[in-house]
């Protein structure tokens, strides 16, 4: 880790500044990935590089199965399909469950075993 007290201004501009083209280099190779993406995904995408994160991070810290980040578009993605399950049952929604080889989903509406 780098003290920033010792290192100048103008050193942790130059090195933001490094960072954020290399941000948008990762953006133009990231994007022949996704040929199908949206005006607005492209849109939100350039505001999320331009901030300063990279296109294979996310903001909502959702992982993929082998538990690293979720890159943007595919994250974006995955809210808006639960968002659209939660649109169809409200009352009903619990998200998709963490392990898909549970073959029951859980009991939400029943109290803990007491003798637990």
């Amino acid at each position: 880790m780098i003290d920033s007290e010792y290192v100048s201004p103008e050193t942790l501009k130059e090195w933001e500044r490094e960072y954020r083209n290399k941000c948008r280099r990762e953006m133009t190779r990231y994007l022949k990935d996704f040929p199908d993406a949206t005006p607005d995904e492209i849109r939100d995408l350039r505001r999320w590089v331009r901030s300063g994160h990279s296109p294979y991070e996310n903001g909502d810290f959702i992982s993929t199965e082998s538990g690293g980040p979720m890159d943007f578009i595919r994250a974006r993605r995955f809210l808006e399909d639960e968002y659209q399950e939660y649109l169809k049952d409200p009352v009903g929604y619990h998200g998709k469950p963490d392990d898909t080889s549970v073959s029951e989903g859980p009991n939400w509406g029943s109290a803990p075993d007491p003798g637990v």
